[in-house]
């Protein structure tokens, strides 16, 4: 390998966290402006980017939502 190529590889790591952390700012301004493009772009991450944990959320939710009914069942009964 020639030493302009060494080089390049050497420093592509930090081009590429450089480049990421300039366009996390650039949403995280726009958002904080409420602009429509980081909306549409955090609503594109949550559709193509995987959930490691599904599963889990979706059973916290359920349990959520079975207790608040449970909850609202009682106090009808109370004001029968």
């Amino acid at each position: 390998m020639t030493q302009n190529t060494e080089l390049f590889i050497a420093i592509l790591p930090w081009v590429i966290f450089i480049v990421l952390a300039l366009l996390a700012k650039f949403l995280i301004n726009t958002a904080k402006k409420r602009k429509g493009l980081a909306v549409a772009l955090g609503m594109m991450a949550q559709m193509f980017l995987p959930d490691p944990q599904v599963e889990k959320t979706i059973e916290i939710i359920a349990m959520e939502k079975g207790s608040k009914k449970e909850k609202g069942g009682q106090r009808e009964k109370g004001k029968g």
